[in-house]
């Protein structure tokens, strides 16, 4: 399941526990309890990975990082762990790098500890296996998180990559948001009527929990502090966001 992310205000957010968050949550469960293989928790764009990621990694004080353009080479994967544990680093070489990574992560005398790696599809191959010898060499428990398309694409170009993936253990495919997710996340923004409800289950199904709470984010707005959503303040939303009655079929049919 996935948490919906309902912004507040300019910055801030909170979290309606939504079925891709369960299951976010016994994946990472999996991982802790059998750290020999790492966990792959993948999706299309949009359906709650990142929020429910951060938000059960604050829970667990696990490490959480997301491999940006500047972390897709082995220097730059080693630097985002090391940054993600807490810690700085000033080293240049990949050995010292390797090294820090891996004594930032190993156990010691405490539980083993918990690395989480969003958007792994940007990592490059060199990088992906650099990951999986710190993993195995830290004997850390380790979560694997990415664009579903993205990962495919990138088997297909590279078999390399496939014996890398034979090594995860647990897999989580992510889908779009369940009715009763769409229900759930619609009644944390106050929505009334059985029209509105129905007319979110039926957008968020074809859409994601993304566009969900951006449609709910903008009808909140519209309506102003008087009363609840209706479902005249989602189709207004809903023109403000994509300008097209046309297209009003995707949320009343």
């Amino acid at each position: 399941m996935s948490e919906a992310l309902k912004e507040e205000g300019a910055s801030a957010f909170r979290f309606v526990d939504i079925s891709a968050s369960r299951e976010i949550r016994k994946a990472m469960d999996v991982a802790r309890e059998i750290t020999k293989y790492p966990v792959l928790i993948s999706s299309k764009p949009g359906m709650g990975k990142t929020t429910a990621l951060r938000h059960h990694a604050r829970k667990l004080n696990a490490h959480y990082c997301e491999v940006g353009h500047a972390d897709k080479t082995v220097k730059g994967m080693l630097k985002m762990i090391i940054e993600a544990t807490g810690f700085g680093t000033s080293y240049r070489f990949v050995k010292d790098l390797s090294d820090t990574a891996v004594a930032r992560l190993y156990p010691g005398y405490r539980s083993k500890q918990l690395l989480i790696v969003d958007e792994v599809q940007n990592l490059d191959l060199s990088a992906f296996r650099e990951l999986l010898r710190i993993h195995e060499e830290a004997d850390c428990a380790l979560v694997l998180s990415g664009n579903d398309k993205r990962l495919a694409r990138t088997r297909i170009h590279d078999s390399a990559l496939d014996q890398i993936v034979s090594r995860l253990g647990f897999r989580v495919e992510l889908g779009v948001p369940l009715e009763e997710d769409c229900r759930d996340i619609a009644v944390d923004f106050n929505v009334e009527g059985a029209e509105a409800y129905q007319a979110l289950a039926r957008f968020g199904r074809q859409t994601s929990v993304r566009d969900l709470v951006r449609l709910l984010v903008f009808a909140e707005k519209l309506r102003g502090q008087s009363c609840g959503i209706n479902l005249h303040h989602l189709k207004a939303a809903f023109l403000t966001i994509y300008g097209s009655k046309r297209d009003l079929k995707f949320l009343v049919g």
